[in-house]
């Protein structure tokens, strides 16, 4: 008996002088997805789509919001995949094309926090802070950035019209200047 209290005695010693595990969180592009939905018709329909070539710099953290708190991002916006290649040259020719400054969207995370996040993004030469739910799956280990933008803010009034007006019969003559956004970001902790 002695024998057995003493070997537990010492396993909880043990323990108790035992390294504590650190962890951090890193991003994960593989899986990781970004995603738009546009607006057409009078009704306005939802069209969805999604950036295939996107990358998004974030260094290891000890959180979840510091980890996006040092975010920043850029997104190919030739890189448009809506399902139909048609309509992707059209939005890539008529929309994208003609943004100043190149075909890249680019920001940062100014801030992150549990439920919101603040996105600093510069699209056709324009830099505007957008505000964004933020959801941290743990079971998934997926993190889901959701907000809207209007793209008026952005200086593309004429890049909108000539999209509408290529875009004329099936948009119904308008073509809404709101688009929802969602970030699904992947992430890995590791733990030593």
């Amino acid at each position: 008996m002695k024998i057995i209290l003493s070997l537990a005695l010492l396993g909880l010693t043990a323990s108790a002088f035992a390294k504590p595990q650190i962890c951090s969180f890193e991003y994960v592009k593989e899986g990781s997805t970004l995603g738009w939905t546009a607006f057409k018709t009078p009704k306005k329909v939802g069209v969805g789509a999604k950036f295939t070539d996107f990358s998004i710099t974030a260094k290891s953290a000890k959180s979840v919001d510091e980890l996006f708190s040092t975010a920043t991002f850029a997104v190919n916006s030739q890189s448009v995949d809506s399902g139909d290649k048609a309509r992707d040259v059209k939005i890539f020719q008529f929309f994208f094309k003609s943004m100043l400054k190149g075909k890249d969207i680019t920001g940062k995370v100014l801030k992150h926090t549990s439920g919101t996040a603040d996105v600093e993004m510069t699209m056709n030469g324009t830099t505007k802070v957008v505000s964004m739910t933020s959801k941290f799956d743990e079971a998934s280990s997926k993190v889901t950035l959701k907000g809207s933008l209007d793209v008026l803010e952005f200086g593309m009034k004429d890049n909108l019209a000539a999209l509408t007006k290529a875009c004329f019969e099936k948009h119904e003559g308008v073509t809404w200047p709101n688009v929802d956004l969602e970030l699904v970001a992947v992430i890995k902790q590791i733990c030593k």
